[in-house]
């Protein structure tokens, strides 16, 4: 995985921040993105900062955009180091390409997170289908963690902090 020169990302962090605000909502973060060459839907935008937004403003700082972007390119690093120059991941490619961005799901976990990605029942996954799976256990696992304070791998939860956790899942 590359670095992000800190006075590039800061300088072109600040070329989109029309409010010089030191944040970014999703409308200038999808600018960032498309001035990086990033090619994403406002839509997904608005997901990235839900997934990297660490303070509940639906906003990124400098730091958080750095994060993202480094987040972005270990998604299709690993992409395309599995598929080997294909455009298309296997479900044991899928499974492998989660192991090495650092999710490991049981069996039955990762049928349900497949089954989530496979609308088509096509049983191959593209890049946008990765980095929508990446996104979502990145999201989990921060949630999850939110309930695990001694980080021992379990969380009990009543049903409102179920739905607390569940509304940050991207």
């Amino acid at each position: 995985m590359s670095t992000v020169d800190p006075t590039v990302a800061r300088l072109w962090f600040e070329s989109v921040d029309a409010d010089s605000s030191g944040l970014l909502d999703a409308k200038e973060l999808r600018q960032a993105l498309d001035i990086g060459g990033l090619d994403y839907t406002l839509a997904q935008a608005h997901l990235f900062v839900r997934a990297f937004d660490s303070t509940g403003n639906q906003k990124l700082n400098v730091n958080e955009f750095v994060e993202l972007h480094l987040f972005l390119e270990a998604v299709q690093s690993c992409f395309s180091r599995v598929a080997r120059g294909g455009r298309w991941l296997s479900a044991s490619d899928i499974q492998q390409a989660l192991s090495f961005m650092g999710h490991s799901l049981s069996s039955t976990a990762m049928q349900a997170v497949l089954s989530r990605y496979d609308v088509d029942r096509r049983s191959h996954f593209g890049v946008d289908d990765f980095l929508q799976m990446c996104l979502f256990l990145r999201t989990a696992s921060r949630a999850f963690q939110a309930f695990d304070p001694t980080k021992c791998g379990f969380a009990q939860l009543n049903f409102n902090q179920f739905c607390y956790a569940a509304s940050y899942l991207a």
